[in-house]
């Protein structure tokens, strides 16, 4: 008899898988039960290594040792069905109808079931003590602008509780959806994954305020703190670092001296200089072109009655920057960094202003200086998601897609129904190749706002990429209905028609955008050239030639600078020039390789060789992103 017959024979095999298959289920309530019980983490510890010592024991004892009616009996007799005596029964049924098979299967989906399902239920809505949402605060006045008041205590705390480190806070996109809410705050708790709720309430007279608030435990459905403050309206400012400092206690937060520093800092003496600035962020939160506008006019407005007033200037670059972004004026930019930088000259140590840096210095195409201020702001403000979710587009944009992805869902989980950020985290899984699940987020943003530009758009994209030009079509008229004055919009109906070669419809479309940016020139020097109107289309191509100049020469790291230079000179017939700057676009970051296959202006060029081998060196970076990011094995 071999070796591995007598250990069949031993039952080794058997007892080995059983053992295997308890401990593993074992080890999965335990993992599931104990952080819901409070279990102490060494007791799992020990749990595991008992476990692992006890496999080797198990093995001996079955090789040494054979379970009889009769007990347990030192197996070293011959293979026989006569065991101590005794005659034992032997299961001669199919291996798939033995008894102890079919348990050991159940045993298996029941540790799936445990592991898969139970972790998501218990330890519901998330294992990490120290998070918090602060949920818009009731406004117990009737003025319009003691509403602005009490949004702006709850947005302060929560920019305050950024701060500190080991604390997760809601970010304010995502709380003041809940605003007015009948929802209770367990569910509140579960949708936004954390374990405490702030809540309070205002009541503004006159000069008078008085501010109630209360920290719960959503687990353990106990008040961790609770207060009361009646104050002049010009101590407001020491009720929110004060509640700030009572939840990071509450929460076992050891409060580092520069973060007390941080939280101790009052943004501005003046309170109708701090009522235009919260306007003026409401405005830039609308993430339009007139809300920048609209917000830039509140900022200038607060600056007017507080001249050092730091994060005012702070916004204007942000707002500057964004319509820089969307525009390309230069005159923009420069606005931009001139205010942030003068926000930081008040305030050397004010996060707000490093972001809008780092904004600025993304739009110029200078990431290196983006990732520098970005980090920077993250030091600042651990909890700072803009900030965070922009180093995320920063890798994205170096095609470094796997710690994009690690940012972004970081950004995600501070902020989860901000607008752009179901958008980030779904285009950079649509780029790795994550389709279905890209897909879902895209859906899954419109259920949260169903104007969304950032998630209608990508749905516009990702269908026309996979040549579904009806449902495309649904998201753009979609798009066009419910966001009828953004430019943006107007842009995306002139890719759709472009690319379903409606030409007439994309030149209507194309003549419509307000503000002109490098893009849609070439998109209308396309069109031109079809109409054989060349010297139209030559006006275009020079004017967006000479912006693209520009900003290579200030210190562009753009993959796109030389992707929109491509598409010039594959309208132009310089091929080689085209396959030699689409070459560049990889190296620097590039890999959209769905928009280049469906893109018009690159039609000549599919003929070539070089085009498919462009398009498998891509997909052969993609691949070890996937690996790298832990999609694949």
């Amino acid at each position: 008899m071999s070796f591995f017959e007598e250990l069949k024979r031993r039952k080794v095999f058997r007892v080995a898988a059983t053992y295997a298959v308890v401990a593993w289920i074992l080890m999965q309530i335990g993992e599931v039960t104990f952080p819901a019980l409070n279990i102490p983490e060494w007791v799992m510890s020990t749990l595991v290594v008992v476990l692992l010592s006890g496999f080797p024991i198990a093995v001996i004892f079955a090789w040494i040792f054979d379970k009889t009616p009769q007990g347990y009996i030192k197996t070293d007799s011959p293979e026989t069905e006569n065991i101590g005596g005794m005659n034992v029964k032997v299961d001669n049924h199919p291996f798939y109808l033995q008894k102890r098979n079919i348990i050991l299967v159940l045993g298996v989906l029941v540790g799936v079931l445990i592991g898969t399902y139970g972790g998501s239920t218990l330890t519901s809505p998330d294992a990490d003590d120290k998070s918090v949402a602060v949920l818009p605060f009731d406004n117990l006045g009737s003025d319009e602008n003691d509403e602005i008041f009490s949004d702006g205590i709850t947005e302060d705390i929560i920019s305050q509780l950024s701060n500190i480190k080991d604390i997760r806070v809601i970010a304010r996109t995502s709380v003041l959806q809940y605003k007015g809410t009948t929802k209770n705050i367990v569910d509140i708790a579960k949708e936004l994954g954390v374990n405490t709720i702030l809540e309070g309430s205002v009541r503004r007279i006159g000069e008078d305020v008085r501010i109630v608030s209360q920290l719960i435990d959503i687990k353990k459905d106990d008040h961790l703190w609770a207060g009361t403050y009646d104050r002049k309206m010009k101590n407001i400012f020491e009720v929110q670092t004060d509640v700030a400092k009572k939840i990071a206690y509450a929460l076992k937060s050891k409060l580092s001296p520069e973060e007390e520093s941080r939280i101790d800092q009052v943004p501005t003496q003046n309170l109708e200089a701090y009522t235009l600035y919260k306007k003026g962020k409401e405005k830039y939160y609308e993430y339009t072109e007139s809300g920048y506008r609209e917000s830039i006019d509140y900022y200038k407005r607060a600056l007017n009655v507080d001249p050092i007033f730091a994060l005012a200037y702070s916004g204007l670059g942000d707002s500057y920057g964004q319509l820089f972004s969307n525009t390309r004026d230069t005159l923009y930019r420069d606005l931009g960094f001139a205010a942030a930088e003068k926000s930081l000259k008040i305030n050397e140590n004010l996060a707000e202003g490093y972001k809008a840096l780092a904004l600025l210095f993304a739009y110029t195409g200078d990431s290196n200086n983006s990732l520098k201020y970005n980090l920077k702001t993250i030091q600042l403000k651990p909890g700072f998601s803009d900030a965070i979710g922009n180093v995320g587009l920063r890798y994205r944009n170096k095609g470094d897609l796997s710690e994009a992805l690690e940012w972004y869902l970081k950004a995600h989980k501070m902020d989860p129904f901000n607008r752009r950020n179901h958008w980030h985290v779904g285009f950079t899984h649509e780029l790795l190749g994550e389709y279905k699940i890209a897909e879902d987020l895209y859906l899954e943003g419109l259920l949260k706002h169903n104007d969304s530009f950032e998630c209608l758009s990508a749905l516009v994209f990702y269908h026309l990429n996979f040549s579904r030009p009806n449902k495309a079509k649904y998201y753009l008229d979609e798009l066009l209905r419910l966001r009828p004055n953004d430019n943006r919009s107007v842009r995306v109906a002139l890719s759709y028609f472009l690319n379903i070669k409606d030409f007439d419809n994309a030149m209507v479309f194309g003549l419509k955008i307000k503000q002109q940016n490098i893009s849609d020139k070439i998109s209308l020097a396309f069109l031109e050239k079809r109409l054989k109107n060349n010297e139209i289309a030559n006006k275009y191509l020079t004017d967006a030639i000479n912006q693209l100049d520009g900003w290579i020469k200030s210190n562009d790291q753009s993959a796109n600078a030389y992707y929109q230079l491509a598409k010039i000179n594959s309208l132009s017939g310089d091929y080689n020039k085209a396959f030699d700057l689409l070459e560049t676009m990889v190296d620097m970051g590039g890999l959209n390789y769905k928009r280049f296959m469906a893109s018009p202006f690159f039609n000549n060029l599919r003929n070539d060789p070089r085009y498919f081998k462009l398009i498998d060196r891509i997909k052969t970076i993609i691949d070890r992103e996937r690996i790298e990011a832990g999609l694949v094995s």
